[in-house]
């Protein structure tokens, strides 16, 4: 009588550590996988001009529409010219944010490819980090709109749809020096985690889903946030301060202008040491040039 071999979650192909090293563009191309779309500024900004001098020019605040006004042009008559103005003028300097995986002799012999997964976890987690930061602190410091929310929104009874209109009025009704409203459109909001569970929790958002059809998509029930709410695209980022909600118009807020784009170096000797090493890095300017079209809500927890 023939028996059945036992099977244990370990059979099969067993990738080793050695195994990645023996391509030196095996993790490198893994950890750019990782790290895709993980950015919030590439989220919500523009892809700006590329600045191989490390310094990014623009104007603040310029408006949208031409100083001067169309008229009727009649037959023969010239095109009138549109003059314009241009807004403040600024700059903003690329900086340098990078960091190396390293694997150890040791590690290689010790098939301590666990520790590398961890290794480049923590670096892809700080690479993103840093660059959450750069760009939460430009945005705050950029002089965008303000107000403050009519109280914590962990309060039950807190009306938090309130507070949302009215950071989207404020972009949508935000005027230029002479009093023409520039037609921004708020679609983004970018919360932190202490917030987002505020919102789930809330009894004004999850009211609508008592019983009925939709009583499966209520907030308490499913644990996370819907895609929109009000409209808005709804991100959650750790760097955001606590008690501060940021909404803007994405890819009109600003930009983000590579130096040197999000790269990582071949796996390379450092025969001193006995390791073996991948250097990631990006070396990028964030400019704030519409600072009217983000409004920055804070006391909401």
């Amino acid at each position: 009588m023939s028996t059945l071999p036992l099977i244990s979650a370990q059979d099969g192909f067993q990738v080793t550590l050695n195994d990645w090293l023996k391509d030196p563009t095996t993790i490198p191309i893994y950890v750019l996988d990782i790290m895709k779309q993980g950015f919030l500024a590439d989220a919500v900004l523009r892809p700006g001009p590329s600045i191989p001098s490390g310094v990014a020019k623009f104007y603040q605040t310029t408006p949208l529409y031409a100083d001067s006004t169309v008229t009727n042009r009649s037959e023969f008559a010239e095109v009138p010219v549109g003059s314009g103005s241009l807004g403040q003028p600024n700059v903003t300097y690329s900086v340098e944010k990078s960091m190396a995986v390293v694997i150890s002799d040791w590690m290689a012999r010790r098939d301590s490819i666990d520790v590398l997964a961890i290794k480049m976890q923590q670096v892809k987690n700080s690479i993103i980090r840093a660059w959450d930061d750069v760009f939460v602190q430009a945005l705050l410091n950029a002089g965008v709109q303000t107000g403050a929310a009519s109280a914590h929104w962990s309060i039950g009874s807190t009306d938090i749809r309130s507070d949302i209109v009215t950071a989207i009025k404020a972009i949508a009704t935000a005027a230029d020096a002479n009093g023409s409203i520039l037609g921004y459109q708020c679609d983004t909001m970018i919360v932190n985690q202490v917030n987002q569970h505020d919102i789930i929790r809330s009894t004004q958002f999850n009211q609508e889903y008592y019983g009925g059809d939709i009583a499966d998509q209520n907030l308490r029930y499913t644990g996370v946030l819907p895609q929109k709410i009000m409209g808005l695209n709804t991100l959650v980022s750790p760097r955001v301060p606590a008690g501060t909600v940021i909404f803007l118009q994405r890819n009109a807020t600003g930009f983000i202008s590579d130096e040197v784009p999000l790269t990582a170096t071949p796996m390379y000797r450092d025969e001193p040491r006995k390791t073996t090493r991948c250097d990631i890095m990006r070396q990028s300017a964030v400019g704030i040039d519409q600072p009217l079209s983000a409004f920055v809500l804070s006391g909401t927890s």
